[in-house]
């Protein structure tokens, strides 16, 4: 009962967790003997039951591990959220009912509408639901574990021998393929919102009120009865310390991203200009190529101007020699008319000679024939 309401309200604590508190609270769960703090009744503790996942919040992460979910990053704080829900007492009691009692059909009914809404409002994020009827009033202890879906990360550094071609496409795979399921609160759009934790009392009012419970009280702290309840000042403190936490955790990962982004551009601005290093050396083995076979073209071009000069001036000189031998009726030596016949041979095998002196080795472009 609150703000002047006669009735029962609601109860609903919500609190931002990690690994020791889910430990703190798995072995609440195993270990149900009186500790001051919890009215724990062991007479009723058989009673208790698991509504949603396994036995425990600690098995509840670890299937969801097992199951391929991606672990929240080292730097996360507090991943995980814990919700306590539960009514005022005299919801669950008849008037003549007392602690550790309750009206069955109405319990039943309560939670057949709170676990409806918990699916419907956090899917798959719903890890763990356990039932507590061992305690003062019956109450529920919840394990949400948000999630998002990851994009796989744009590679930083190429593989071995990895060409630049090959690095683009994982690159290209990486902005277009198979997102994964992250663990990670300020990525999740329910519960990066500055108010989810009024907008889910809210939605949860909605929820049960046609069953006769109240709004109650916001900002209920954690351990605290319903419905002592938090000051506006530390509220905003609290949510001031969270907010900033959510900003240094997407700064992190927007740092590491760009950083990543940058060594990529610097990779491949090297190697393109390697690769026009590469073209530019060609391009000037080319032209080098070509100039060296224009030089050999105006060769060959002078020694067959040349071989077809000394071969005129043989036969002139040979038209002489028969000439003078039938003038004079002599007869010329072996030795003369045989120095001639290989100065003519050579000669004549001048141009094959030149031929291949003038095909550039390893050029594509030159033929074969010339």
């Amino acid at each position: 009962m609150a703000h002047g309401r006669n009735g029962p309200d609601l109860v609903m604590t919500t609190r931002y967790v990690g690994a020791s508190e889910i430990g703190q609270m798995t072995n609440h769960e195993r270990n149900r003997t009186p500790d001051g703090f919890s009215a724990i009744d062991e007479t009723r503790t058989h009673l208790n039951k698991i509504l949603h996942g396994p036995a425990t919040q600690h098995l509840a992460l670890k299937k969801l591990w097992d199951s391929g979910v991606r672990r929240p990053t080292a730097q996360a704080e507090r991943p995980y959220v814990q919700t306590v829900i539960s009514a005022s007492p005299n919801f669950f009691r008849d008037e003549s009912q007392g602690v550790g009692e309750w009206n069955e059909a109405r319990l039943k009914k309560w939670i057949e509408v709170t676990m409806a809404w918990l699916r419907k409002e956090y899917g798959p994020d719903l890890a763990h639901v356990a039932l507590h009827l061992d305690e003062d009033t019956p109450h529920l202890h919840i394990l949400i574990v948000p999630t998002y879906e990851r994009r796989p990360r744009r590679p930083g550094k190429p593989a071995k021998n990895e060409t630049l071609p090959e690095f683009d496409a994982r690159i290209f795979a990486a902005q277009t393929g198979k997102t994964t399921r992250t663990v990670s609160r300020s990525s999740n759009k329910y519960w990066s919102k500055i108010s989810v934790r009024r907008d889910a009392r809210k939605s949860y009012h909605a929820a049960v009120e046609h069953l006769g419970i109240g709004y109650g009280r916001d900002f209920v702290a954690a351990g605290q009865p319903s419905p002592q309840n938090k000051t506006t000042a530390k509220w905003v403190r609290e949510e001031a310390a969270r907010v900033a936490e959510d900003r240094a955790h997407f700064s992190s990962d927007r740092a590491a991203l760009d950083a990543e982004i940058v060594e990529a551009d610097e990779y491949r601005l090297k190697h393109r200009g390697e690769a026009e290093k590469i073209k530019a050396h060609q391009q000037r083995k080319s032209s080098m190529l070509a100039r060296e076979k224009l030089a050999l073209e105006q060769m060959r071009t002078k020694i067959e101007r040349d071989r077809d000069t000394i071969q005129s001036a043989m036969r002139a000189l040979q038209g002489v020699i028969d000439a003078v031998g039938t003038t004079l009726d002599v007869r010329w030596p072996d030795g003369m008319t045989a120095m001639v016949d290989k100065i003519e041979l050579l000669i004549t095998s001048l141009p094959d000679q030149t031929r291949s002196v003038s095909e550039p080795q390893g050029d594509g472009d030159s033929d074969p024939r010339m």
